[in-house]
């Protein structure tokens, strides 16, 4: 078939596109290795084996870039939440709210919840200790870049959104402040584990403070 006007120019954009893309993850290997200060059109450039030129442009300025690969960051992290928690929501509506205000059911949920936890902390850390040490880097460098916070408060705002839902199944009073103290919890323990090696990391340790913590949301001692 004959090449098109159109089709060349669809080509050409996906190529593009892909270019683009390339530069940015490879602008998130670089934050999370040298933080901002450290993330320039160069060292994304070195770092994509790729002309220096491609880099500025398609970003011609470096804090857009900087800008645009902590929203693709966000993305890939907020993908793998919603693809989670929709394994822990179902199991909850399967049981449905009448059941879970027994205790019995409460104490084999919280059981559940705890595994289930546990398991989606530990694949974040083994799979995405990039992606989080870059998340990290977002929420501490709001502090001395504010153009980054409208990105850092709806980024958070996702992630805080499953833990909303999980609360209101346990407690309508204080959902919102329940679910802020657990993703509090959650984020930090990500946070700590990042930079351990996979067989240092204490699986163990992890369920015993993600038990308490789902056993206090559900009011379980």
């Amino acid at each position: 078939m004959l090449a098109t006007k159109e089709n060349v120019t669809v080509k050409r954009r996906s190529k593009g596109e892909q270019t683009r893309n390339n530069i940015l993850i490879a602008a998130i290997d670089i934050l999370a290795h040298n933080g901002i200060k450290g993330t320039t059109h160069r060292a994304i450039a070195n770092h994509a084996n790729i002309q220096l030129s491609l880099t500025t442009y398609y970003f011609k300025d470096i804090q857009e870039l900087v800008h645009q690969a902590f929203k693709l960051n966000s993305e890939h992290i907020t993908q793998l939440t919603d693809f989670a928690w929709k394994q822990a929501f179902d199991y909850l509506d399967a049981i449905g709210k009448t059941q879970l205000k027994k205790v019995s059911v409460k104490k084999q949920v919280r059981e559940q919840l705890s595994q289930l936890a546990t398991e989606y902390i530990i694949n974040k850390v083994t799979e995405m200790p990039i992606a989080l040490a870059v998340e990290q880097l977002l929420f501490t460098e709001i502090q001395t870049t504010p153009q980054l916070r409208e990105l850092a408060d709806q980024h958070r705002n996702l992630l805080l959104g499953p833990f909303v839902k999980l609360c209101q199944y346990f407690d309508q009073e204080n959902t919102k402040l329940d679910a802020d103290i657990l993703f509090t919890i959650f984020t930090q323990i990500e946070y700590r584990n990042i930079m351990l090696p996979v067989d240092q990391i204490d699986r163990a340790a992890i369920y015993e403070q993600v038990n308490r913590v789902v056993g206090w949301i559900m009011k379980l001692k």
